[in-house]
């Protein structure tokens, strides 16, 4: 009986991190979940597989996408990623606070100094 006590210690030190990472796994598929019953029509949202439609029937667990040319075609709510509007937003949002320069002569992660300017005016002359 003294040889499993180790044995069975060792298996439940390994099982614990799985536990683990299953209830934040659930967590995370509960939350996609409900993400995806609250759409509706009228929203705009992106496919798991990356096409991007507007909701304009809604059912149980099936929705009837169109593209923006007009055509319409069925999808599983279960193969909605996201809501577009939101991403698209958060996107906006990061472009704006980055592409910030202060001057147009500036460019971002580049560092002219005097010593430079003349060598590259000086190698202008040359050609």
């Amino acid at each position: 009986m003294e040889s499993l006590l180790p044995l069975l210690l060792i298996f439940a030190v390994m099982m614990l991190p799985l536990l683990f990472m299953s209830n934040r796994q659930k967590k995370a598929q509960q939350k996609q979940l409900e993400l995806v019953r609250q759409l509706g029509v009228g929203d705009e949202v992106r496919t798991h597989s990356g096409f991007f439609g507007l909701i304009v029937e809604a059912y149980d667990d099936v929705v009837v996408l169109e593209s923006e040319d007009g055509s319409q075609s069925k999808w599983a709510r279960q193969a909605i990623a996201q809501q577009a509007v939101a991403e698209d937003a958060a996107e906006e949002e990061g472009e704006q606070t980055e592409q910030e320069p202060s001057s147009e002569d500036e460019v971002p992660g580049v560092t002219v100094t005097e010593t430079a300017t003349a060598d590259e005016a000086a190698r202008r002359d040359r050609d």
